[in-house]
């Protein structure tokens, strides 16, 4: 992986995300913007912008992970991306697999070996939102102080103090000091200041989250390594359609006599050569009102309902009830000169990077009316639930595929 990882020390992280939590018990109304003791770990809510979350992993090691909702840009990622690939053995595989299908949305997971921290190779330039991440607890927190520089030192020596696991009373009430319980209830529209603030409150999570002297940090036991026959959840329906795509261009074509020559491709080529289009490449998408998706030569995407119907007249012409019809071709007619390709059970390298087949309920239908022994492997993959299943790690970006 050559993308430089700028997420701060392990213990730094944990210090922040503790002080996020032990600031919102002491003052309670400001509980949802902050962290809690989720699962065991540390975990931020999500207010509308993303969240991430931290656990220590048995032997001194940990995890993040979270989503950003303006910097992730993972999860959009058509060949889905495994946010586990490549993990060490020692990651909590099954409790990071559930976490990620609980949380639906999540962008990015990093681990740290005691030293340095790992993740799965992105495509070249992809943000992960990792390096966000909102500041709306110590924000508000600065915002309702009397004197603000107070708030800011205060705020900054509980954070030291949950770095040197040495968070005590004093602490806490000095992050009291700036603050005057009247504007707080009115600032959270609360009747009364009884309640205010909660130091017992405080230092209990402080406890809890290893953070006060003498206190142990919560965390989980170390993994076996990765789980046999593990799968990637998905939650986008692009990404399902790609997964065949990506199984598609890594099959091989059948052996089939050519087709032909026929009338209705001598039409195609005429129709070609008098709009001024030597090359033309198709897919066959099988939509009702588009039922192909084509390029020309200098690679701008065009419909034509004439030449569609031509295509789809010559596509039929040549199709074998038992052996199938093409799904993709490539013409190259210049004067005085026909080629044609034709790909018939894979995505060839002609139209690699642009997978169209939207719904995959064509293709479905395609492989129906083929003879079993003239369907692809693949073609199996058409029936499977990839938003209850999970897809193949295998099938899934990796570095040297397109994105």
């Amino acid at each position: 992986m050559t993308d430089e990882i700028t997420l701060p020390d392990a213990d730094d992280l944990w210090a922040e995300a503790a002080a996020l939590a032990v600031l919102p018990a002491l003052i309670p109304a400001m509980e949802p913007m902050g962290f809690g003791l989720v699962d065991g770990g540390l975990r931020s809510g999500d207010v509308g912008n993303g969240w991430w979350g931290m656990s220590w992993i048995g032997g001194g090691r940990a995890v993040v992970y979270g989503y950003d909702n303006d910097g992730s840009q993972t999860r959009a990622q058509v060949l889905p991306i495994d946010l586990l690939a490549g993990g060490p053995g020692w990651l909590p595989w099954e409790w990071l697999d559930k976490t990620i299908r609980d949380a639906e949305i999540l962008a990015f997971v990093y681990w740290w070996d005691g030293e340095s921290w790992a993740r799965t190779p992105y495509p070249e330039g992809m943000n992960d939102g990792a390096a966000g991440g909102s500041h709306d607890v110590e924000d508000s927190y600065w915002y309702l102080a009397e004197d603000y520089s107070d708030a800011v030192t205060a705020y900054y020596a509980l954070v030291s103090a949950c770095r040197a696991r040495t968070v005590d009373r004093a602490v806490i009430e000095a992050l009291i000091s700036p603050l005057d319980a009247e504007t707080v209830a009115e600032e959270f529209g609360l009747d009364g200041t009884e309640g205010i603030f909660d130091i017992d409150g405080a230092l209990a999570v402080a406890e809890k989250i290893g953070v006060r002297p003498g206190s142990d940090r919560p965390e989980l036991p170390a993994g076996n390594g990765e789980p046999p026959g593990r799968r990637v959840f998905i939650i986008e329906p692009a990404q399902a359609r790609n997964i065949v795509g990506a199984a598609m261009s890594a099959a091989r074509e059948a052996e089939r006599p050519p087709p032909a020559a026929g009338d209705v491709l001598n039409d195609v080529v005429e129709w070609m050569r008098a709009n001024g289009h030597e090359e033309v490449r198709a897919a066959f998408i099988g939509h009702p009102r588009h039922p192909f998706a084509l390029r020309h030569a200098n690679g701008t995407d065009w419909l034509d309902e004439k030449f569609s119907e031509l295509l789809n007249a010559w596509r039929e012409d040549e199709g074998d009830d038992r052996s199938g019809r093409w799904l993709y071709v490539q013409v190259h007619a210049p004067l005085g000169e026909v080629n044609v390709e034709r790909a018939y059970d894979h995505r060839p390298a002609f139209w690699t990077g642009f997978y169209v087949h939207e719904p995959l309920d064509r293709l479905r239908e395609e492989m129906a009316r083929r003879d079993a022994a003239w369907r692809p492997g693949w073609a199996s993959m058409l029936d499977v639930d990839y938003f209850k299943d999970g897809a193949p790690p295998d099938l899934c970006w990796r570095p040297g595929t397109a994105r």
